[in-house]
């Protein structure tokens, strides 16, 4: 449990404000004698009172009291310093921080968004694996770069793994899939360190990486879907910087792949860690508000496959570059730039770590100006930039590749959306299986066309550069034909489906929400001190209120 107290000097209008019942991070419910109880907001229990005495000039003596424990699995640590200072704000206007949308987040919504980026850590790891270890691998096994192509080529086929049963999500939720994939991603993984050639090793990462795609289209799925409607590609981004946070995982591992001769295999046991978290993180993951209420009224679950070929056609010829551009990276650093096992990770981590900020504040632009022109920009200057990189050395390598991957990233919040919005509820788990197959299908033909390429030509760097035009004519479709679906609810692209404001949908869903305080949240920890700074609408000092102490927070 944490704990704000602040003290000020305000006049009539600071302290009327001040015992308004607050509409932005929280919505409160005003209980009389200066005290307020939660009604809807992120936390598990939550109470805020005020002290009032009257001081000299017509001036009230005000003391502030906020007790709150959040509703957000794991993340508390990075969110409750946050958080606590905005409470302390006395600018309680409704309002878009980088880390928090302007709409108020139950209880709900913030574990399952809490819940999903700690999975999207573990998919972004699982992910990657295979990608940076297989340079490894082949040196092993003796195999060549097109060896290693079409290994990567043919994991793709794992996707058909998560199209069949995928689908189930629409039928039984989103959460047991998620859950069902992500152990079943670890397994695969963790086997693929006894391989003994690279044929088995490819066997085992075409499952794992099968469940893993599957996994990160449901984590998406469940993020956009319960998202706010201003805040979607937020949601997006939030995800995005877990699962990044968690393909760096891999580079921290790589460098014992150049200690011995089959230190990659290291890389491949790190996700048994993963169980555990896996069993607790469990247990704060409930399932998707507008899933429920679409399976409670048998909402159709039609597609328009219009939309779907647009937005196939698109991720297609996307990944005939990225794939390749990204996956192969290792290799061209490895055998055309003489790059250490050590001195890979060091480029990847560099080059890749400014991504991160990039994706939050690209998914903050796409939430306020809009997907297309966001999406469009990225995905063009991205791939051209990571093209770059492949024909030049030294410091131009180096920044011209971070650029392209800051670029591309900020691609991913404004674009992904697309699969999930456009669909309705009852289908989006289908669709999104289906995309992951046309995806997978433009990875497999930009690998194999890039190693028949490099093999003739002799250069990798140039195979992957000549792919780079794909991305260029998905640029100008999303510009031209994709619909802007920023603040917007996703039952206005969906008609059929019901509206979570709807009195039957509120009565579903609140039946598995709770807004009571909740006795397990402890009081273990330490004190904080910190000191939060009063800024009002316009970002002035408000005349209303002077500050007499700095506030004191304390939590567990």
């Amino acid at each position: 449990m944490s704990r704000i107290e602040r003290t000020r000097l305000v006049d009539d209008d600071g302290l009327a404000g001040l015992r308004a019942p607050r509409r932005d991070l929280v919505r409160e419910d005003a209980l009389g004698d200066d005290t307020f109880a939660l009604v809807d907001g992120p936390f598990r229990s939550y109470h805020r009172t005020l002290e009032v005495h009257p001081d000299t000039a017509g001036r009230h003596r005000v003391t502030e009291r906020t007790e709150f424990s959040l509703a957000v699995p794991l993340w508390g640590p990075v969110v409750r310093p946050l958080m606590a200072r905005a409470l302390a704000d006395t600018n309680r206007r409704p309002r878009n921080r980088w880390w928090w949308p302007a709409e108020v987040v139950g209880r709900r919504t913030s574990e399952l968004i809490g819940a999903l980026c700690v999975i999207s850590v573990m998919a972004g790891y699982l992910g990657v694996v295979i990608g940076q270890t297989i340079t490894f691998a082949a040196a092993d096994f003796g195999r060549t770069d097109a060896a290693q192509a079409n290994t990567l080529a043919a994991t793709r086929v794992g996707v058909l793994v998560s199209v069949v049963l995928i689908h189930r999500a629409d039928r039984i939720g989103r959460r047991p899939l998620i859950l069902w994939f992500t152990t079943g991603a670890i397994l695969f993984t963790v086997a693929g360190a006894a391989a003994p050639n690279l044929a088995v090793l490819g066997a085992t990462q075409t499952i794992g990486r099968g469940l893993t795609t599957g996994l990160i289209t449901l984590i998406m799925l469940a993020a956009t879907e319960e998202a706010p409607a201003g805040s979607r590609a937020l949601a997006i981004s939030l995800a995005t910087v877990a699962a990044a946070l968690g393909a760096g995982m891999v580079l921290w591992v790589l460098p014992v792949a150049g200690v011995a001769e089959g230190g990659w295999r290291v890389v491949y046991l790190v996700p048994l860690v993963f169980l555990p978290l896996l069993w607790w993180v469990a247990r704060h993951l409930p399932e998707t508000r507008r899933f429920d209420a679409a399976a409670e009224v048998g909402a159709p679950a039609s597609v328009d496959w219009w939309r779907f070929a647009l937005i196939g056609g698109t991720a297609f010829l996307s990944a005939i570059y990225l794939s390749p551009a990204s996956q192969l990276r290792n290799e061209f650093l490895r055998d055309d730039r003489g790059f250490s096992a050590a001195g890979i990770s060091l480029f990847q981590l560099l080059v890749s770590t400014p991504a991160g900020v990039s994706i939050l504040i690209a998914g903050r632009a796409a939430d306020k100006i809009g997907r297309r022109r966001v999406g469009a920009v990225g995905v063009a200057a991205g791939a051209a930039l990571s093209a770059v990189s492949y024909q030049v050395g030294g410091v131009a390598m180096w920044l011209t590749a971070s650029a392209g991957v800051i670029l591309a990233g900020a691609a991913f919040p404004a674009t992904r959306g697309y699969s999930t919005e456009l669909f309705p509820t009852r289908a989006r788990a289908r669709v999104g299986g289906l995309l992951d197959a046309v995806t997978v299908a433009g990875s497999a033909v930009g690998l194999v066309v890039a190693g028949y390429l490099a093999q003739r030509w002799g250069d990798l760097g140039d195979a992957i550069t000549v792919l780079a035009v794909f991305p260029v004519l998905v640029a100008a479709a999303i510009l031209l034909l994709f619909p802007e679906t920023a603040a917007v609810e996703l039952e206005a692209f969906n008609p059929d489906d019901p509206a979570l404001d709807d009195p039957a949908t509120t009565a579903k869903t609140a039946t598995t929400t709770t807004t009571t305080n909740d006795a397990n949240c402890g009081a273990a920890g330490g004190d904080l001190r910190a000191e939060a700074t009063d800024s009002p609408g316009d970002g002035q000092s408000s005349p209303a209120s002077q500050e007499s102490t700095a506030p004191t927070i304390s939590g567990s």
